[in-house]
């Protein structure tokens, strides 16, 4: 049955009060019912997906929404379902809902990042007992996670971020989850076991795709990489789409075919996947296929960015991630339409057909494809590597990261599975390129990702994320960089100093006179 409550005074418009479920005495009421488990804050599409899941898996939720028709409508999609009897829907505000989940109670925040976590914990953390378990679900910059946690724990509030990746589908069934925080003793009684049964399950074995993964706001700069190897992963896919499409006139489903081919094997992936199906998605006003109706200028919620500015101020110095770089490069280009459009019928330059064989170039995008998205992969595992230690996370191995990536996630793929056995094999290695299986994968595969660089050159198709990761490939494995003109560039107008390969030290030249000597400085900096 319900009962009707009183809302706060923004909510007295409505023609009728909001209803939420109430068991009757001789059902048990709440106030005769165990105090719900955790408490969802926050019944966006995420918010509500993932307590729909927190439910079914047998674990009571209370759920909540500042906005009261949200948090109501959550409950009356899923009321009769049976897993219902474990939402506890509360239309009220934000003490009531500490009235029910407790002053030392778990509660989950899943609202928009930024301002909007910012205003709730303010809200709640006042109410709040020594004890109390805050969880940010959402995507939170991890600094911010990081100053949080340092400011609730001075109150005795234990406070994790979690990157949670999967998206609604994800949420609902089971997602991909990085929790991070100062406590791992609080993390192992409080939330491993919740969160491990919410989690999306690895086909390989079986095991939850969670794990700890360090202190302060290492969960959330685990899910920042995560989010930025998607993006490159999109690119990398999107310019295979392009390539097919001007360079070899493909229509829609004919490239479908393709990525469906391709999902059979090594690309095998979620978002190979998704791609034949949004290709083959006909157009509602039966025009053809809906992708070619669909505005060409991407959008970014700001992971992408945080990423590739993380990689340029690590306290050791640059990572270099050109990949990534040219995923958000793409996109952030991809939003200037107006000016693209006006400048491509100033230039008029416009693609033009492969003259080469079709097949053979479709044969050799499949394995430049694979290649790039390795080096991409590369990119993101050094940077997580190198912030593990530098910000003493403390967090697990990257054979641990990949693994918990191989369900749930957005990147969860084939590819995933080779890295976990390859950093389970050997931890230290000093790049992904130089696992035994993977660069046999590079070395076979640089001819044909060269092939598809000219061939984009050649029909005038950019393809930014495939020359990036060319020549990450080809900077990274060189014996002999053009470094060292640099360094006696920087010398001769700068004095910087530079280091010579046959004798130790720093020396420097003094290239404005006519004997130019070089000189010699010891550690002290004296000649």
């Amino acid at each position: 049955m319900y009962k009707r409550i009183a809302l706060p005074h923004f909510f007295l418009s409505f023609q009728k009060a909001l209803l939420i479920p109430q068991r009757s005495k001789k059902e048990g009421g709440w106030k005769e019912m165990a105090r719900p488990q955790f408490a969802m804050i926050g019944m966006g599409v995420m918010g509500s997906a993932l307590a729909k899941n927190f439910a079914e898996k047998g674990l009571a939720i209370t759920i909540y929404n500042r906005t009261a028709e949200k948090t109501k409508q959550a409950y009356d999609a899923v009321k009769h379902e049976p897993f219902a009897k474990r939402m506890h829907p509360v239309l009220g505000d934000i003490p009531e809902l500490v009235s029910l989940a407790g002053k030392k109670g778990a509660y989950f925040i899943m609202v928009k990042a930024g301002a909007p976590t910012e205003e709730v914990i303010a809200q709640l953390a006042p109410l709040l007992s020594k004890g109390a378990l805050l969880v940010d679900f959402a995507n939170s910059h991890f600094t911010d996670t990081w100053r949080r946690s340092a400011e609730l724990s001075a109150k005795g509030i234990h406070f994790f971020g979690a990157g949670v990746s999967g998206g609604e589908e994800g949420a609902r069934h089971g997602p991909s989850i990085m929790p991070g925080g100062f406590s791992r003793e609080v993390y192992e009684k409080r939330l491993k076991k919740a969160l491990e049964a919410v989690a999306a399950k690895a086909p390989q074995d079986g095991k939850p795709c969670v794990a700890f993964i360090g202190a302060g706001g290492a969960g959330h700069y685990v899910k920042m990489v995560h989010n930025a190897i998607e993006y490159a992963d999109m690119q990398l896919i999107a310019e295979a789409y392009d390539l097919m499409r001007k360079a070899l006139g493909m229509d829609a489903l004919s490239i479908a075919e393709v990525f469906e081919a391709w999902n059979k094997g090594v690309l095998e992936s979620y978002l190979i996947e998704i791609t034949s199906e949004v290709l083959k998605q006909e157009d509602p006003f039966g025009k053809g296929q809906l992708v070619d109706f669909i505005l060409d200028s991407a959008r970014m919620k700001g992971t992408g960015t945080w990423t590739v500015a993380n990689s340029l101020t690590l306290p050791s110095g640059v990572v270099a991630i050109p990949g990534i770089y040219a995923a958000v490069e793409g996109r952030a280009i991809s939003a200037r339409r107006a000016e693209r459009v006006a400048l491509a019928k100033k230039l008029g330059i416009s693609s033009r057909r492969y003259s080469g064989d079709r097949q053979e170039l479709i044969d050799a995008l499949e394995q430049a494809l694979f290649t790039a998205k390795i080096a991409c992969y590369a990119q993101g595992i050094e940077l997580m590597q190198l912030a593990n230690k530098e910000y003493s996370f403390g967090g697990p191995d990257i054979s641990t990261l990949a693994s918990i990536w191989r369900a749930g996630c957005i990147i969860r793929a084939k590819l995933l599975g080779d890295i976990t056995r390859a950093y389970a094999k050997d931890a230290k290695l000093s790049s992904l390129l130089a696992a035994p299986a993977f660069s046999k994968a590079i070395t076979s595969g640089m001819e044909s990702l060269a092939k598809v660089c000219c061939a984009a050159a050649e029909s005038r198709v950019p393809l930014m994320a495939f020359d990036a990761s060319r020549n990450y490939i080809l900077q990274y494995a060189s014996r002999q960089l053009p470094a060292n003109l640099t360094q006696a560039q920087r010398d001769f107008f700068g004095a910087h100093t530079y280091e010579r390969t046959d004798r130790k030290g720093a020396f420097h030249t003094e290239w404005g006179t006519k004997k130019r000597k070089e000189a010699y400085f010891n550690q002290t900096g004296q000649r």
